[in-house]
């Protein structure tokens, strides 16, 4: 009898041979599904992002510009920038919404579509992305979607400026220069408020305004304080002396808080004031400090110092120190220096030491401009 070779069966070898391709399309199945799977996950936080990223800018646009046109274009530039799935995002303009956007009592954000004045912006986001194994998977492609809102951020913002007398003089740039409406004798003009309109200060109660409005307008939810600075006036000191009037290097004029009204009536009852002393910036920035860290202060808010002045400081320490101190707190210090007999130079270096900006203004409009830009270019952030 012939003994059977199970070895070499033809029957053995087909079974094998047909487990193999099984086993192998069950493997090439699995791979192409994980592929796919792993192309789903990246196509979502690619629309994640790009849905944050248009959000910000159409927020940081309604904030700067005011229109919901410009808030819609820039969301949508900015959203075909990014790719999803390989092709660019597109939104329409029934993928936008505005509204206004509220921290709640528990920290989180409430976005009330329609509700005016707009702070906020929500992108709604939605690609179809083909995958690369859906002939084999049996699922060609899928469609994500993702929402993504931003607004004007939480700022606390202190604005320290200067009040030394020089802010009571003209813009001609010369020391002891005054407006028409001055009297220069036969009293020293040292006694006199500054001029409402022609002076540095009046040019500067002007921007404030702006600035004020502004930030107002765009989010009512900001905080913000004033603080000034000049020198210490004692009535041993000739201007003391000359108006029987004392005043401290820096004033905190308002205090960290929501009320609006209440700094343009501390600007213009220093409008009203005499103006006396010279430049103790660091002073002013150190009490600018003590208000966006202290107990009144939100650890959550985005911290921002603007500091003013017409001259160079002359009085205390260099006020850089005070910009790195301030920047080791989470403060962003920007600076802005008035007419071109103002040290930029010192300023450059407080805005860089403090990662803000520095504004140069050589005349009255320009300080205006800069006092606008900042209030529109504040932070914008996403709430969800």
């Amino acid at each position: 009898m012939t003994p059977f070779n199970f070895k070499n069966s033809p029957q053995r070898n087909g079974t094998a041979a047909v487990l193999v391709v099984v086993t192998f399309s069950v493997f090439l199945i699995m791979a192409a599904f994980s592929i796919d799977v792993a192309y789903m996950q990246l196509s979502r936080l690619e629309l994640r992002t790009s849905a944050d990223a248009a959000a910000k800018a159409g927020a940081e646009a309604l904030s700067r510009e005011g229109s919901v046109d410009d808030a819609r274009t820039a969301a949508k530039q900015l959203a075909s920038m990014n790719l999803v799935g390989g092709a660019p995002l597109t939104l329409q303009d029934s993928d936008i919404f505005f509204g206004r956007s509220a921290r709640q009592s528990d920290g989180s954000w409430a976005f009330t579509q329609g509700a005016m004045p707009y702070s906020g912006v929500r992108v709604h986001a939605t690609q179809p992305v083909s995958l690369f194994f859906g002939a084999i998977t049996g699922k060609e492609n899928f469609s994500t979607n993702m929402h993504s809102t931003a607004c004007a951020t939480e700022n606390e913002i202190c604005l320290v400026v200067d009040r030394s007398h020089s802010m009571c003089f003209d813009l001609t740039g010369t020391d002891f220069s005054y407006p028409p409406a001055i009297p220069t004798g036969p009293d020293d003009p040292i006694i006199f408020p500054p001029d409402p309109s022609a002076s540095r200060w009046g040019y500067l109660a002007e921007a404030v305004d702006a600035f004020v409005e502004i930030v107002e307008q765009r989010n009512a939810a900001q905080r913000i304080g004033l603080v000034t600075f000049g020198s210490n006036i004692t009535l041993s000191t000739y201007e003391g002396n000359l108006t029987g009037r004392t005043f401290p290097a820096t004033a905190l004029d308002v205090p960290l808080g929501s009320d609006f009204a209440a700094v343009l009536t501390a600007i213009q009852n220093r409008t009203n004031d005499v103006m006396l002393g010279g430049t103790n910036l660091s002073s002013g920035m150190q009490m600018g400090i003590d208000m966006l860290v202290g107990p009144t202060s939100q650890s959550h808010a985005t911290k921002t110092m603007v500091v003013m002045t017409d001259g160079k400081w002359n009085t205390g320490i260099n006020p850089a120190t005070l910009a790195k101190a301030a920047n080791q707190e989470g403060i962003i210090v920007h600076t802005i220096t008035f007419l071109d007999t103002a040290d930029q130079s010192d300023m450059v270096k407080v805005a860089k030491f403090g990662s803000g900006e520095h504004y140069h203004a050589s005349d009255g409009p320009s300080l205006i401009a800069a006092f606008e830009d900042l209030a529109f270019n504040l932070p914008v952030t996403l709430t969800d």
